[in-house]
């Protein structure tokens, strides 16, 4: 996190060369690399990705290829890689080295040429009640409220003075952002800076959507969990036939405003759902969307600290883990066994609606915030040192929960365990 290790685009357009540059990782990480290296006039050849769901899709109108097709055309001679995976850099570093690309010299981590990733939650609400999530499974939540463009214009420009790099603003965590009214003047905003969007929406509301549309967000995801009566079991409040009209609402306004829009559907994998997936893999093919599914996982993360301490949960936590394709223990043995690789989520700031810094975006409880005050008049040093020093993610990481949703989100291992038809993600 020393930013005097950080090379200045120049450092970076240097140490490139003549080689083609390409980016591991074609999710909002990926498309951010893209941007910012675009920003600091290096253009990509293409992006690396290992799942097969997006293989023969595009991003930004360039191809994405697997990692052995790559490596079978491309040497360290004439190609210089950008890794843009959060859970799996160290992964993918390592099969850089294994293939001759050297740290620094052939490849860089995007995550190291910057601070934080930022996940600024726009909105203090949430019009679910999800038994998976805490809006759902918890009794004590943050004040409610929304963040208000003025305020988010300020904090963007801030972002931007400290960390030079970023590519891309997450403008949601537990909050609806669709909620949030001036939503399309945030998307703007962050247009004028150069900045990408990413916004995830559970799509099932009464709401006018098209502005927001009209403003041309970057990346937008539906978040799902099954189809017709299947779905309102896990996205609990929702109403199926509300929320399959507005995708193809979604379809019509993105043709409409902003047909290089990348819309991603999201599908969380229980027991009673697994056969839905055929029904979203023939919607998304007939949309034009990307289809991604991980095993359902239980929010937030203090109640997998629970459930491992043997300590009570409520009712609603238990209906979640009943109806998980992939367990709680399974996914904490698979990661206590790797509690020793990096976590995540230390290089991303939670920023609440009223500009708190909490202490995680996965962890949820009222009041748990990293620093104190506002993020405005909080230095990056201060947060880094906040961040390194901090007794809660140490205990976090001992106990393995650090990498608890790394497991969820899998793709291998739903392969492994035919969590769905394995012929509808490329197996």
């Amino acid at each position: 996190m020393e930013a005097n290790n950080i090379p200045t685009p120049e450092e970076l357009r240097q140490r490139i060369g003549l080689r083609k540059v390409f980016v591991w990782g074609a999710r909002h990480d990926g498309y951010a690399a893209c941007l910012v290296l675009r920003r600091h006039g290096i253009n990509i050849t293409s992006f690396i990705d290992s799942s097969l769901s997006l293989q023969g899709t595009q991003a930004f109108a360039l191809s994405i290829s697997l990692p052995r097709d790559f490596f079978k055309n491309h040497s360290a001679k004439g190609a210089f890689i950008v890794i843009a995976s959060g859970f799996h850099a160290d992964e993918i570093a390592s099969e850089c080295i294994r293939h001759g690309f050297q740290p620094q010299r052939d490849f860089v981590i995007q995550g190291e040429l910057r601070h934080f990733n930022y996940q600024v939650d726009i909105s203090g609400s949430c019009n679910l009640k999800c038994i998976s999530c805490p809006r759902g499974n918890f009794d004590e939540h943050r004040g409610k409220g929304f963040m208000r463009a003025a305020t988010y214009r300020q904090l963007l420009r801030k972002i931007l003075q400290d960390d030079p790099y970023t590519g891309i603003i997450t403008l949601y965590n537990w909050g609806e952002p669709l909620l949030n009214r001036e939503l399309p003047e945030i998307v703007r905003i962050t247009n004028e800076h150069q900045i990408l969007s990413a916004i995830s929406s559970n799509l099932s509301l009464k709401l006018d959507f098209e502005p927001v549309i009209a403003a041309r967000p970057t990346w937008f995801r539906i978040s799902t969990s099954g189809w017709g009566a299947n779905y309102e079991v896990t996205h609990t409040g929702g109403k199926w036939n509300l929320l399959y009209d507005n995708v193809h609402r979604l379809k019509e306004y993105k043709e409409r405003h902003h047909p290089e829009m990348l819309v991603e559907v999201f599908y969380h994998i229980y027991d009673h759902n697994r056969d839905d997936y055929l029904l979203w893999q023939a919607l998304c093919d007939a949309l034009g969307f990307v289809l991604r599914c991980r095993h359902a996982a239980l929010a937030p993360l203090d109640n997998i600290e629970a459930i491992i301490e043997g300590r009570p949960v409520n009712a609603r936590v238990e209906q979640t883990s009943s109806l998980q394709h992939l367990k709680v223990q399974e996914v904490m043995e698979r990661a206590y066994n790797e509690r020793d690789r990096p976590c995540y989520y230390e290089r991303h700031l939670w920023i609440t609606w009223d500009l708190n810094i909490a202490q995680c975006m996965e962890w949820y409880r009222p009041g748990l915030n990293l620093v104190e005050g506002s993020f405005l008049n909080v230095t990056p040093e201060e947060i880094i040192k906040a961040r390194e020093e901090s007794r809660f993610c140490a205990d976090c990481k001992s106990k393995g929960i650090h990498r608890c949703y790394v497991v969820y989100s899998e793709e291998k291992l739903i392969h492994e365990r035919q969590s769905i038809p394995l012929s509808k993600i490329g197996a």
